[in-house]
């Protein structure tokens, strides 16, 4: 598995000040996917992702670590192929 702590997403998203911020990568990922994408399966995992929003913060927690780590594996992939810049909005 890939190291993802020190990719800007996972950062954003287990850092504990900013709340706000989990909230824009997410909205983020979602503009992005509806202006650039042409990946039917990418932008419906994507959407999925979105909308299930930001569990319960908990940046120390195996799960909540996964899910941040998810949300960077979909930002890179999502990029990737749309061939945008791949860092998150600074809140």
């Amino acid at each position: 598995m890939t190291d993802w702590t020190h990719h800007p997403v996972f950062a954003q998203l287990t850092a504990p000040h900013q709340p706000f911020a989990r909230h824009a990568v997410l909205h983020d990922m979602d503009v992005a996917v509806s202006r650039r994408n042409r990946s039917p399966g990418l932008a419906a995992r994507v959407h999925h992702f979105v909308e299930r929003g930001v569990p319960y913060f908990a940046p120390n927690d195996p799960q909540y670590r996964e899910w941040a780590a998810k949300a960077a594996l979909l930002w890179d992939e999502l990029h990737r192929r749309s061939g945008a810049q791949a860092q998150p909005t600074p809140a």
